[in-house]
């Protein structure tokens, strides 16, 4: 009897979800290591302080060496699985923790369940805005008539399926004129429109066209078909994550003629990095809603998440959660680190104090007089939303405080930059003659503690 797709996926959820060592931070850890066997990527995995390690390689070869045809069909149906509750739930506006919890709960507790036409759309449903845990749990047992318990699965360090690498390949070649090093990589020996050449280029440095993430194409239609054949699409209006592969339809005819890299998105704004933009490689910013924006491919990256199990490894995953680049969040952090942290990362996220008769609180010792009623208590991922939602308006105010610096800069920023820019423009806590340096040698240390 062949070792099926399914049995392989039990018996890697049960070896990680019923250790208690791993237990308490393989909530991040279990998609990736689960999606391997479909998705495999070269690596070891190293689980908490190296007590387990998985061999992809060794596991992806003796999967694949007795998978027969049904197995395989078994994994294509994963495969699409997998696409079809991210892009309902990306339609729905759901985070990415949130996908993430649904993709465990796919894999973990409702596997022999999928065959049902409807488990997608019914296991969609089960989500909602603002919702505890215990709550998902209780709808999950409604819709499938299983048992679980909020504590079935750890999420607490479900990570955000993002990807940086990809972006950071693309801005290491802002400024190349011409492209020639991407056209000619792909196979052409004159000059072609190599807008997606570029593309398939970033995602060959880091491995993603062989491990199937990205196609290979030097043109638009043929990488659109490809993540919509896959259920891997975004349309547009909505807002895209970091990593995804953004489409353009300039003409307005219905036919997509240029594609690019997304940066990260802010608000409103998404960021861009293109090739073959008048013949070279540049940043650009558009409005969500820009008439332009056909869609947006959306590669099932394996999670990248640095989080140790600490508030700031919480923080920094909810930051890059929101599209900040590691130096932007280092530089967060390192001015968290001063306000709640004593220089440290051992932030006392829920800290009170006192100056001159106002009450502070939190990660950034917000004035409490000026923060919405209920405020204090608010939990980590609470004061974390609450920063994503002010920030932008604090550099539109008090940009004048250092150097006239727009939000769109502050993005853009080096981690000591970054640092700076926060303290000043969000924090302006003074004294920057002593607070200037010792804030981004902080963001500095966050930075080597996370960035990867």
């Amino acid at each position: 009897m062949s070792f099926s797709v399914g049995a392989a996926l039990k018996k890697v959820a049960v070896s990680l979800l019923t250790d208690k060592k791993v237990l308490k931070w393989a909530g991040g850890i279990v998609l990736g290591a689960l999606i391997i066997i479909i998705i495999p990527f070269a690596v070891i995995i190293s689980l908490g302080s190296g007590q387990i390690k998985i061999d992809t390689e060794g596991l992806k070869t003796a999967v694949q060496a007795q998978m027969n045809e049904a197995d395989r069909a078994k994994s294509e149906q994963i495969n699409r699985i997998l696409g079809e509750i991210t892009s309902k739930m990306n339609a729905k506006k759901f985070s990415d923790e949130q996908i993430q919890k649904a993709h465990m709960l796919y894999f973990g507790a409702l596997y022999e369940k999928a065959d049902d036409e409807k488990f997608v759309d019914n296991l969609v449903a089960c989500f909602k805005d603002n919702q505890s845990d215990e709550d998902l749990i209780k709808a999950i047992n409604k819709k499938f008539g299983t048992e679980l318990t909020k504590d079935a699965f750890n999420y607490s360090q479900a990570s955000t399926v993002s990807n940086s690498d990809i972006v950071n390949v693309a801005r290491n070649e802002i400024g190349n004129v011409g492209g020639e090093k991407y056209w000619r990589w792909f196979g052409f020996d004159e000059h072609v429109h190599w807008c997606a050449c570029f593309v398939s280029w970033c995602a060959n440095q880091c491995g993603y066209l062989e491990q199937g993430l990205i196609p290979r194409t030097a043109g638009c239609l043929s990488g659109i078909a490809w993540f919509q054949e896959r259920g891997l699409w975004l349309n547009s209006g909505q807002s895209p994550k970091e990593g995804m592969i953004i489409y353009f339809d300039w003409d307005l005819d219905g036919l997509a003629d240029h594609v690019g890299i997304v940066e990260k998105c802010v608000g409103n704004t998404v960021y861009t990095i293109e090739g073959n933009t008048s013949d070279s490689c540049a940043a650009h910013e558009y409005d969500v809603n820009y008439s332009c924006i056909y869609g947006y491919g959306t590669p099932q990256y394996p999670s990248t998440s640095q989080s140790d199990g600490s508030v700031a490894g919480e923080v920094w995953t909810y930051l890059k959660g929101y599209g900040y680049s590691d130096s932007v969040a280092a530089g967060i952090i390192g001015n968290m680190m001063r306000e709640c942290g004593g220089d440290t990362l051992d932030l006392d996220w829920d800290i009170v104090g006192h100056y001159n008769g106002d009450e502070f609180y939190g990660l950034c010792q917000w004035c409490l007089k000026y923060t919405p009623s209920g405020f204090k208590n608010s939990s980590v991922k609470k004061q974390c939303e609450y920063l994503h939602q002010t920030i932008e308006s604090e550099f539109a105010y008090y940009g004048g405080n250092y150097n006239g610096i727009t939000y769109s800069e502050f993005l853009r920023a080096d981690t000591r930059t970054a640092a700076i820019a926060f303290e000043r423009v969000y924090e302006r806590c003074g004294d920057y003659a002593n607070e200037d340096s010792r804030r981004a040698n902080n963001a500095e240390a966050a930075y080597n503690k996370f960035h990867k």
